[in-house]
């Protein structure tokens, strides 16, 4: 019996020690480069771009395809190839940081073969010691993780794992280093919490370690205090001593500079709280975390196996729509995956194809596949078609002009025949032109600066120069002021003329429609009816006996505009609709 309990005491204080000195380790070595500021402010406009396209796609749940994002393995051996750590238990950390890190969109794709390094060296790894060898082993344009025994900092304490944070063009900075003790545990989120710090998370308790976090209680400086990020709480910095490993709940004091209780979330994964504790990201660490890989590593591809392709676009703007011809350009596949229209649904399975698309903004999403797996590439908001149809009888030209003598226009019909024109202005201020056009039509309304700045000049004692063509209705069409010495817009009337038109007579419901639309009417019973597409092409007619035939489905129709002439005796009108 005492051999029994001797036993379990030093089973118990095993365990305990591992948990103790995992714990201990300092659980990240990635620091905010000093350029970090600046890197931010320059990738601004395209990182706040992503942003705003995560939470589209976020709450409209456009698509649900995860981009796969390749990553190079590294294994660590001592020199007599001998490691502590298991490809079993590394693709196991693989498995649980994908669940974690799916609401970004993103998923880790292992690349090719594993790279066993036989280096006593590296295998107690000293960061000052990475430049010189580690990096010897690097593969260009992907995430490499390496997987080492131990990692001691600079400092000398030892750490689970590091990173860079994204934005430095060298390629040295493609890394995360994984302690494997970190790696195999029972419970470690050390790869998502450095994935996360790879594509711009910041630590919830700030951008340094051991100093108290500049983030208020309130919240009202989280844009740009603390991790930056505002639906996390500010956090003084969580550790084993102020969050209890049993129940995960915080018993710090700590005071933000008004006085008030910090109240963190220990549950965070970018948190220092207890591995034990950690298992969630925010939507907002989600939504940097996508805008950081699209705004710099979408250049991370695999060598032997990697998704791309390329296009040719033909617009038709009489007919206000984009012949789109897709050339896969990919590497390795043998089959071929499209969704074209970010629906979710597989539109094609050929290499090479053509797509018909009608004016909106579409996600492109390519599979393929080759002998062993498959990898998967959502291409954001690849296609961006603005229609250039509007029901109008009349174009207004608003022009402000501010350096004379430099301005001219001209609006063409289909016959590229000049039917307007205008200009060189010798006077500054506005000048508006009423343009009178007919149905059925397509015209291209070109401005010329033959100074070759546009409408460029800022003069503020005058204003500022600008164009802007409207419907009569006062529907915006184009605005503009930089466009160097020309541009041309194109303008559609092309709808389907009926004949005499009883406006107030038909309407259409819902509209959009998801999977039918209802002829609603006043003034009696319609006869008959026919719907066509954007084309003018003719696609479905019927006949209207009694009510039950004025409930039209639509499920045979792809999305996009359509226009249903309504008949009744010599009357007839033609509505709008649009299929979801």
């Amino acid at each position: 019996m005492y051999k029994i309990r001797f036993i379990l005491s030093i089973i118990l204080l095993l365990i305990f020690s591992f948990n103790y000195s995992q714990e201990n380790l300092a659980s990240c070595g990635t620091i905010m480069p000093e350029n970090y500021n600046e890197i931010e402010l320059n990738s601004k406009s395209s990182y706040d771009y992503y942003i705003n396209e995560f939470y589209d796609k976020y709450q409209n749940k456009t698509s649900t395809a995860l981009t796969d994002v390749p990553v190079k393995l590294h294994i660590i051996t001592d020199d007599g190839g001998d490691t502590s750590i298991t490809v079993d238990e590394i693709f196991s950390e693989i498995d649980e940081a994908n669940e974690w890190l799916a609401n970004s969109l993103l998923r880790i794709n292992v690349c090719d073969d594993i790279n066993y390094i036989n280096s006593s060296l590296l295998y107690e790894f000293d960061m000052a010691d990475e430049m010189q060898y580690l990096y010897e082993n690097h593969q260009q344009d992907i995430l490499n993780i390496y997987f080492v025994e131990s990692i001691t900092s600079g400092s000398g304490s030892g750490i689970c794992g590091y990173t860079y944070y994204p934005g430095n063009p060298n390629q040295y900075y493609d890394v995360i280093v994984m302690d494997n003790q970190c790696t195999n545990s029972a419970v470690n989120q050390t790869l998502a919490h450095e994935f996360g710090h790879h594509f711009n998370l910041i630590h919830t308790h700030g951008v340094e370690n051991g100093t108290l976090t500049d983030e208020l209680v309130t919240g009202t400086n989280c844009v740009s205090a603390g991790d930056r990020v505002c639906d996390t709480p500010a956090d003084p910095q969580l550790n084993s001593s102020n969050v209890s490993n049993v129940n995960c709940l915080y018993s710090g004091t700590a005071m933000d500079e008004y006085g008030f209780f910090f109240q963190p979330d220990p549950s965070n994964i970018m948190s220092y709280a207890p591995q034990a504790c950690r298992d969630n990201f925010t939507i907002e660490q989600y939504a940097r975390m996508y805008a950081g890989f699209h705004t710099f590593k979408t250049y991370y591809k695999c060598p032997s196996f990697n998704v791309d392709f390329y296009s040719e676009n033909i617009i038709d703007y009489c007919n206000d729509v984009m012949t789109v011809n897709f050339f896969d350009n990919s590497v390795g596949a043998i089959s071929w995956e499209w969704d074209v229209n970010g629906d979710d649904i597989t539109d094609y399975t050929e290499q090479n194809f053509s797509h018909v698309y009608n004016p909106g903004v579409y996600d492109v999403t390519l599979k393929i596949t080759n002998e062993n797996e498959s990898i998967t590439k959502v291409f954001p908001e690849y296609i961006n078609l603005n229609s250039s149809l509007f029901e109008t009888s009349k174009i207004i030209l608003k022009l402000i002009i501010v350096d004379i003598e430099e301005n001219t226009w001209e609006l063409k019909n289909s016959n590229d025949e000049i039917i307007y024109s205008g200009g060189p202005y010798s006077e500054t201020g506005e000048h508006i032109e009423e343009l009178d056009i007919i149905q059925s039509e397509c015209y291209n309304f070109t401005i010329y600066d033959s100074s070759g700045n546009g409408l460029a000049a800022n003069f503020w004692t005058i204003g500022t120069e600008y164009y802007e063509l409207r419907t009569e209705e006062g529907e915006l069409i184009k605005f503009n002021q930089e466009f160097e010495f020309e541009e041309t817009t194109y303008i559609s009337t092309n709808y389907l003329n009926t004949n005499e038109i009883i406006k107030s007579d038909f309407f259409i419901s819902p509209n959009p429609s998801d999977s039918f639309i209802k002829i609603n009417y006043y003034n009696g019973l319609p006869e008959y009816f026919e719907i066509y597409n954007i084309n003018g092409r003719l696609i479905k007619m019927g006949k209207i006996f009694d009510e039950n035939d004025l409930t039209i489905s639509t499920n045979d129709l792809s999305s996009g505009m359509y226009f249903i002439s309504v008949f009744r005796g010599f009357e007839s009108e033609k509505l709008k609709f649009i299929v979801k």
